[in-house]
């Protein structure tokens, strides 16, 4: 079974190294899964086993290099590392996540800010817990997990519009700002 999964996400990797090197000179509405499949040698039917079509490559794609480092054990002692390298892994490849977060998908926006809250929803809770802080309730529990999801969704996604002039140091820190101030908002009441 383990060595399935290596080899099935060794065949997702090559597809999707395939979308970026495409993505380079192509805009993404004028690439194939041919085009994908014959770059990264790969069947037709075998990229239609692992995705439905190049939406989802992409989608996956994105989860597996952004958001999953990103979230994978995430809490307020690493938020800004986790941050820097995810700004620092889109300024590597800057004509990629540029031409990535262009596409108009309201699909792509929500897909990412969902699972971003999800994640910050956890960390809402194990923040509570570590400080000895029950929350208010789990709607407000909700709502900041949202600020925060799709916050920092739309700031990454912004960024990326911009052209990336910000380097990755500068824009963690400028996340910081805003968090550190919201915590001082939330300490004065």
């Amino acid at each position: 079974m383990e060595q399935t999964s290596a080899c099935a996400m060794r065949t997702k990797r090559k597809m999707a190294l395939a979308l970026k090197q495409l993505m380079e000179t192509m805009a993404f509405e004028k690439i194939t899964v041919s085009d994908i499949t014959n770059l990264s040698k790969i069947h037709r039917q075998t990229f239609y086993y692992h995705f439905q079509d190049r939406y989802e490559l992409l989608d996956w794609l994105l989860y597996t290099e952004l958001l999953v480092p990103l979230l994978e054990d995430l809490d307020l002692d690493n938020l800004y590392d986790k941050l820097e390298k995810l700004f620092a892994t889109m300024a590597k490849d800057k004509k990629f996540y540029q031409s990535a977060f262009r596409i108009d998908s309201e699909d792509l926006t929500r897909y990412v800010s969902k699972v971003a809250t999800e994640q910050f929803a956890s960390v809402v809770k194990k923040i509570g817990e570590q400080n000895g802080i029950e929350g208010v309730d789990a709607e407000c529990d909700i709502v900041i997990a949202e600020f925060f999801g799709y916050g920092i969704t739309g700031v990454v996604m912004s960024w990326a519009g911009r052209g990336m002039k910000e380097s990755p140091a500068v824009m963690t820190s400028r996340i910081q700002t805003l968090v550190e101030a919201c915590r001082q908002i939330s300490s004065a009441n």
